[in-house]
């Protein structure tokens, strides 16, 4: 892994909804994404987890110029892209892909694999005749473990794991070096999910992809990541070495995520389940006001409750600090 290729640095998105009956009186500010800064290096895999509507496909589009940001940097191989139009942006599109999670969303139904691929290429590379154009699908296919009849099917026709692998090769057809792979082996069977992750894997070492990759499968996470980020409504609390983050967490939501996968619960996960079932859910039990100075987690957190409700986690909210060599985490009582 090299110097980083994409940095991220205080990305904000807020969206504003309306609240109760009156709702259009009533605005509240909900901020998705609220100061999320991490780097992802070239050749390296960056987790990004957290429980849903913690803003970790929100961060991905912002990141795609899918949606704009409220504010932040977001620097591709050394250019800022927020300020960008769509227009300036359009030539760089190629370099940073997606894989979208939907896997009947992302592919149009009405047009044959052939089309779907044939249609990328042909937009991306003009001067390619039919007979280079199809050279690269078969190519293409090759890549991703596919036949060459698959081309005349529709979506509806293929598999699961088949649909995923026409994503993969129709973001690959673009030649990306930055990847954004938001929940890849969604739907699928835990033995097609490991043929999807091995041929990703294969196709990082073999074209030298970057990847950010989204996901709430935590196994997952730790077998492919590099690095991991965990994100809690809208910010990231812990971020470092993979192993080091599963194995010795120091923020206490990534310890409780954790341990979720143990048969037998920890001490720490019986107690947020006791505190959450009189909390609710983490969206509901923070109030997002123009004050909101103190630890997002703190409604939830077993360590809070512990040691009487300090101020600290009340008043000031936490900020990543160093705790090791490149791992990071946002607790004023870090584990």
């Amino acid at each position: 892994m090299g110097d980083a290729i994409l940095k991220v640095t205080d990305l904000k998105k807020h969206f504003i909804q309306g609240k109760g009956l009156m709702s259009f009186m009533q605005r509240q500010t909900i901020p998705a994404v609220d100061g999320v800064s991490f780097d992802v290096n070239t050749h390296e895999t960056l987790g990004l987890v957290g429980e849903s509507g913690c803003g970790k496909t929100t961060t991905g589009k912002l990141i795609l110029k899918l949606s704009q940001p409220s504010s932040g940097n977001i620097v591709y191989d050394g250019i800022d892209i927020v300020p960008m139009s769509n227009r300036e942006f359009r030539p760089m599109r190629s370099k940073i892909q997606m894989i979208f999670q939907d896997l009947d969303a992302a592919l149009n139904p009405k047009m044959r694999i052939g089309q779907i691929l044939g249609e990328t290429i042909k937009i991306h590379n003009k001067h390619l005749d039919d007979s280079a154009v199809t050279a690269r699908m078969y190519e293409l296919l090759e890549m991703v473990n596919l036949k060459k009849n698959k081309l005349s099917n529709f979506p509806s026709e293929l598999s699961g794991g088949e649909k995923r692998r026409v994503g993969i090769a129709r973001t690959l057809s673009v030649n990306p070096k930055f990847i954004v792979a938001d929940e890849p082996t969604s739907a699928l069977d835990v033995s097609i999910q490991a043929q999807v992750i091995n041929l990703m894997v294969d196709l990082q070492k073999q074209l030298g992809l970057s990847y950010l990759f989204i996901t709430h499968d935590l196994r997952l996470m730790e077998l492919v990541s590099h690095r991991v980020a965990v994100m809690y409504l809208g910010r990231i609390v812990e971020i470092g070495d993979a192993k080091k983050v599963a194995q010795h967490p120091r923020h206490p939501y990534t310890e409780i995520l954790w341990s979720s996968l143990h048969v037998k619960q920890s001490a720490a996960a019986l107690k947020v389940q006791q505190h959450n079932a009189k909390a609710g859910a983490a969206w509901d039990v923070f109030d997002f006001t123009e004050e909101d100075k103190g630890c997002r987690f703190a409604p939830r957190c077993p360590v809070f409750a512990e040691k009487g409700q300090p101020q600290a986690c009340t008043q000031q909210s936490p900020t990543l600090q160093d705790c090791a060599s490149g791992h990071k985490v946002a607790c004023h009582f870090p584990l």
